[in-house]
């Protein structure tokens, strides 16, 4: 299929040709192209940067990540509801963040969003207003009980979520999360895997990468064979913190930085549906007081860590989690394959013959959101996903594959960069 009009631009090769099964095993890149990614690999992050005075206005504003984006014509452009049924959702987790009501369940015309839960009784009223809910509870456990509810959307602190996604299964109920998956535990990831298995219901990360345009344009094109095997990717997560955002139980103070790895490793696992095999991690400290080992529950002394993995398909991703990279937001990623690459907005390789890669059209009541305008479309594919009774994008097989990759890597920054294999996960 002929590429449709959309968020993304598309830029063929010109006289690029589709390569035989010979010519495959070397590069299929002209000498300009092998230029662009030599440089890109070797520029990295310098060739993203912000300017210092926009970012700084823009933090004045909003959390990092919440910068809404613009909503244009093409948003709803061919929207059709697939039924008119309405899944009685229940929403846990407020926070500073205002996360809960951030993703447009309320605003979803097969939603009805029946319940609502926050740990703060204000902001748990506070929730309860902006999801136009009466009804509230005090904690996720005590929501699970009602029977009303098919589906849960848990938004709670990063330490939870594996064990509040048990607790929403084991109670019948569709799940999703927040990422990570799970937080610096292979026994969680064990648990919650076992547990989706069993229930046989609908877990899905809300990882925001994966419906970032060029994320997504990125997975339409390799799965049309547009830039056949993955030799090098790279996925950067750069969120500052001067000090901590407020959190539960202040988890985010002191965090390891790869424990919370999903906005980078998805420009891999997202755009291939493959996993990490091994990890090569070194790690840093800028200096910021609460990531000292004696001054965090984590007694972490990395405030970045980058990651060079082995993927499923032999080639190199390095990834990377920076919290002390100053004056600088965003959430990026690069792929260069044997026949063509793309970095930011631009395809450039062999294929001529294009597939549609625009995100699937949202109804006009639901905005995307933040992060990359994604929130909106994470939550149509969850909605989708239970009408339609089919496996949802981030599912939980790919979501123990965007994060536990980061839990190894940051044992292998313990040990000096030892290289160490990463466990793969399948239903």
């Amino acid at each position: 299929m002929a590429s449709k009009k959309s968020d993304i631009h598309i830029q063929p090769e010109s006289g690029s040709q589709p390569s035989n099964t010979a010519s495959r095993s070397k590069s299929n890149l002209d000498i300009a192209s092998r230029r662009t990614f030599l440089q890109a690999a070797g520029l990295g992050a310098a060739a993203i940067g912000l300017g210092k005075s926009a970012f700084a206005e823009e933090k004045e504003k909003t959390i990092q990540g919440f910068e809404k984006a613009q909503r244009d014509a093409n948003t709803s452009k061919g929207w059709e509801p697939v039924s008119d049924r309405k899944i009685r959702v229940g929403i846990v987790g407020y926070g500073v963040c205002k996360f809960g009501a951030a993703f447009s369940f309320q605003d979803h015309p097969n939603v009805e969003v029946v319940a609502v839960s926050d740990l703060f009784p204000d902001r748990c009223a506070d929730l309860a207003k902006a999801c136009r809910c009466s009804k509230t509870y005090p904690s996720l456990e005590e929501l699970v009980k009602d029977d009303s509810i098919e589906a849960v959307f848990v938004a709670t602190d990063a330490p939870s979520h594996a064990r509040h996604c048990i607790e929403v299964l084991k109670h019948g109920k569709h799940v999703a999360t927040a990422v990570p998956a799970v937080w610096g535990s292979l026994e969680d990831a064990e648990k919650l895997l076992e547990t989706v298995k069993s229930t046989g219901l609908k877990y899905m990360m809300f990882e925001t990468s994966a419906f970032h345009a060029d994320c997504y344009a990125m997975r339409q094109i390799y799965k049309a064979g547009g830039f056949g095997k993955l030799i090098y990717s790279e996925g950067e997560y750069y969120h500052f913190l001067d000090s901590p955002i407020d959190s539960y139980k202040g988890w985010r103070t002191g965090s390891i930085p790869l424990w919370y790895p999903t906005h980078s490793t998805a420009y891999y696992v997202s755009v291939t549906e493959k996993p990490f095999v091994s990890v090569s991690c070194t790690g840093s400290n800028c200096g910021l007081p609460d990531w000292q080992p004696e001054k965090n529950q984590y007694k972490n002394r990395f405030t970045d860590q980058i990651a060079l993995f082995e993927t499923a398909e032999g080639g190199a991703s390095r990834m990377l989690m920076c919290i002390g990279v100053r004056e600088k937001g965003d959430e990026t990623g690069r792929v260069f394959g044997e026949q063509g690459w793309m970095i930011g907005t631009e395809y450039h390789g062999a294929m001529t013959d294009l597939p549609d890669i625009s995100r699937p059209p949202l109804p006009p009541s639901v905005d995307p959101g933040s992060h990359g305008g994604s929130h909106g479309y994470l939550t149509n594919e969850f909605v989708h996903a239970i009408l339609q009774d089919r496996k949802p994008m981030v599912d939980i097989i790919q979501a123990l594959n965007m994060t536990v990759c980061g839990i190894i890597a940051n044992d292998s920054a313990v040990r000096d960069g030892e290289r160490l294999k990463v466990p793969q996960y399948s239903l």
